[in-house]
C-alpha cells in the first residue's frame, strides 16, 4: 500500500464520515471530502453546528469506507481544519465543487464555509491481511501494524 493509492481515492470525492469535538463529546456526520490541488477540504452552511464545534477545537477525524475496493477496508485521517476566507481559494474551490450552486450564490456569500484539513496522519486497514498501514504526512513515516 503506498500513499498514491489513498490520495487517488480521496480524488473521487468520497463520503466521509468527519468527527469534531462538542464540548467532551465527539460528534460525528457524513460530509463529502473534496480533494482539490493536492489538499482535502470539506464545506458547510453558515449556522450550523460544527461550525462552532470547530472554532472552539479545530482538530477533526474522518473515516471513509471505500465499498468500492478491494484493497482497502477503511481510511481514516486526522488533522487540524483551517476556516479558508481567501477570496481566490474560495472561488477556485466554488468552481471545482459540481454541487456548489444548489446550497451558495457565490464564493463571496457569507453562508459558505470552506475549510481546509492539514491532515497530519492517514491510516489505511487492509482487508484479509488486517494490517493497518499508518502513513504520518509530517515526517513522511509509514508504519504498518498487524492485528
Amino acid at each position: 500500500m503506498k500513499i498514491e493509492d489513498v490520495i487517488d481515492y480521496f480524488k473521487t470525492q468520497p463520503l466521509m464520515y468527519l468527527a469534531t469535538i462538542d464540548g467532551d463529546k465527539p460528534k460525528v456526520r457524513p460530509m463529502t471530502l473534496i480533494y482539490h490541488k493536492d489538499t482535502c477540504w470539506f464545506v458547510s452552511i453558515a449556522g450550523r453546528k460544527k461550525i462552532k464545534e470547530l472554532e472552539a477545537n479545530s482538530f477533526v477525524e474522518f473515516a471513509i469506507n471505500p465499498q468500492d475496493r478491494e484493497d482497502m477496508s477503511t481510511i481514516r485521517g486526522t488533522g487540524k481544519t483551517i476556516l479558508i476566507d481567501d477570496a481566490e481559494i474560495r472561488q477556485d474551490l466554488a468552481n471545482a465543487i459540481p454541487w456548489f450552486d444548489g446550497y451558495w450564490e457565490s464564493a463571496e456569500d457569507p453562508r459558505f464555509y470552506l475549510y481546509k484539513i492539514d491532515l497530519e496522519k492517514i491510516s489505511v486497514q487492509i482487508p484479509v491481511k488486517r494490517d493497518i498501514h499508518i502513513f504520518d504526512l509530517k515526517t513522511g513515516d509509514t508504519e504498518i501494524k498487524s492485528e
